[in-house]
């Protein structure tokens, strides 16, 4: 099974690009309460074209300097980790970006696989937010 772990900040067109560019079985979605509002909007349009995915969400109360709090689910989320992993390094505040990077880096440490990438759109952010639903593209990121 492929697992895509994913932050969701504001910008909701990341996560939809990342599950439609990398196709999971799962997606397990880091996000906060700011954001959380925006999680079913994005996973319906994802699903207008994959359909067969599972989902599951974890909130951060504070998004943006919650690192105890990440690193302790990041700890949680890797055990749940599928044979293979894609890791979304894109998409969030700074605590969720640190939660899917110590998710990677625990993966990496016990020897399982694990694909880094970015989902990212070119467009202006102004354009991002009136459009948000658009597909961006995925940079894979190279491992050290």
């Amino acid at each position: 099974m492929t697992v895509l772990f994913s932050p969701l900040g504001l910008a909701c067109g990341t996560l939809y690009s990342a599950i439609l560019l990398t196709r999971p079985a799962r997606v397990v979605v880091i996000t906060s309460p700011e954001a959380i509002p925006h999680l079913d909007s994005t996973l319906d349009a994802a699903r207008l074209f994959h359909t067969h995915f599972e989902w599951e969400s974890h909130v951060l109360d504070d998004a943006h300097s919650g690192f105890r709090e990440s690193r302790v689910l990041a700890q949680i989320l890797a055990g749940t980790a599928g044979q293979t992993n894609i890791v979304n390094l894109s998409g969030g505040a700074t605590a969720l970006l640190d939660c899917v990077r110590s998710i990677a880096d625990i993966l990496w440490r016990e020897g399982r696989e694990v694909r880094e990438v970015a989902a990212i759109d070119r467009r202006d952010i102004f354009e991002q937010r009136r459009e948000p639903f658009v597909l961006g593209e995925l940079i894979e990121v190279p491992p050290l």
